[in-house]
């Protein structure tokens, strides 16, 4: 799949976008920003192939965007979406490879979808991203740029539960007891058989750099080479040191990786478990580098790193109010608000919560 961002300050469009996107079953969005800075924020992390921006946004205007998303990240592709036919000109100045007017027609949409297609297709990948493997979201699986098409969603399961658990062997009796514990251990036992058999045919062509072994009762994956954004995680984890300022890029890069969670659109219960592993060890690195901002008096690194915490963790009313206090010293009334308005959002719906009065009457007091 393409991966996407979407950039429009009109809620609306932004969202009338993403769903055309995801229609088409051929693009991933993986970010969709109002605020222009936040995009820029994050490209580094998302790595986006093709950025959907609006020319006419606050902060920031589209044109100045998209220059400043090339020289983070060279090989993006542009789309503007604007309502004057006069900016496309310019548009194309800055090898923009296509532009949609507004109101959005169909027809024209599908016209500047194919030709995405087209020019990813033409575009040669880095040798090491012939196995591409995304597990924040939805489990994405590439093999030479084709998606690995599972056929039975427990192969998919037994091969998700096999990486989280990569380079280790793991007891058969464990994998059924984690992954369906309800079932009777003789058709469990069979489903997972049938299982490795179909992700050993998946793979026939890709042994060289990924291995399903067997031994004493056990299975364990092995891969050797590619890309798989959990790898990537564990490894900024790994190399993060309190006192080594220069690995906080990673940090602040990996929790914006961990978007909605560990396999947060697979439903799998076992994930849980991974799930709030990670997310509690991103948020104990980021407390840590909050300390150190603030000794250090940066207050543009504290608010980032207050954004990263409260996006792990939009529950911790402290960070939420911290956040917004600091918004509010430094003259950012509206990403107060804006800010505010999330937590609300995702409170109401992940929680069935509101925020505090403390938070409330601290904007209302400013």
């Amino acid at each position: 799949m393409i991966k996407a961002i979407v950039v429009d300050d009109e809620w609306y469009t932004l969202e009338e976008i993403s769903d055309f996107l995801m229609k088409t079953k051929d693009f991933h969005v993986a970010g969709k920003y109002q605020n222009p800075l936040k995009a820029l924020e994050e490209v580094k992390a998302i790595l986006p192939q093709v950025a959907f921006i609006d020319i006419d946004l606050p902060e920031m205007d589209g044109i100045t965007l998209s220059e400043r998303l090339l020289e983070l990240h060279a090989d993006i592709m542009i789309v503007f979406i604007t309502s004057y036919n006069q900016y496309a000109i310019q548009a194309f100045d800055l090898n923009a490879i296509d532009y949609l007017l507004k109101p959005i027609k169909e027809e024209r949409f599908i016209r500047m979808v194919e030709k995405v297609k087209q020019v990813v297709s033409t575009r040669k990948q880095p040798s090491s991203s012939f196995l591409d493997i995304k597990v924040f979201g939805p489990l994405t699986v590439s093999f030479r740029d084709t998606p690995v098409k599972w056929q039975r969603s427990k192969a998919k399961e037994v091969f998700a539960y096999l990486l989280m658990n990569h380079g280790c062997y793991v007891h058969k009796e464990t994998i059924i007891e984690d992954l369906w514990p309800d079932y009777e251990p003789k058709k469990a036992l069979s489903i997972l058989q049938t299982s490795i058999y179909k992700i050993r045919n998946l793979f026939t062509q890709a042994t060289h750099v990924l291995q399903l072994d067997y031994n004493n009762n056990g299975y364990c994956l092995s891969i050797t080479e590619g890309y798989c954004d959990y790898f990537q995680l564990l490894k900024a984890l790994s190399s993060y040191r309190k006192h080594d300022s220069s690995t906080y890029d990673t940090i602040e890069q990996a929790s914006i990786l961990f978007g909605n969670g560990f396999l947060a659109e697979e439903g799998y219960l076992w994930r849980l478990e991974k799930d709030q592993q990670l997310r509690d060890q991103l948020i104990m690195s980021l407390k840590e580098m909050l300390i150190v901002h603030q000794e250090n008096s940066c207050p543009e690194k504290v608010i980032t790193t207050l954004k990263n915490i409260t996006r792990l963790a939009p529950f911790e009313e402290s960070m939420n109010y911290r956040l917004i206090k600091m918004y509010l010293e430094t003259n950012n009334r509206l990403e107060a608000e804006q800010h505010y308005q999330w937590v609300e959002q995702t409170l109401k719906k992940f929680y069935d919560a509101k925020p505090s009065n403390k938070i409330r009457l601290l904007l209302l007091n400013r």
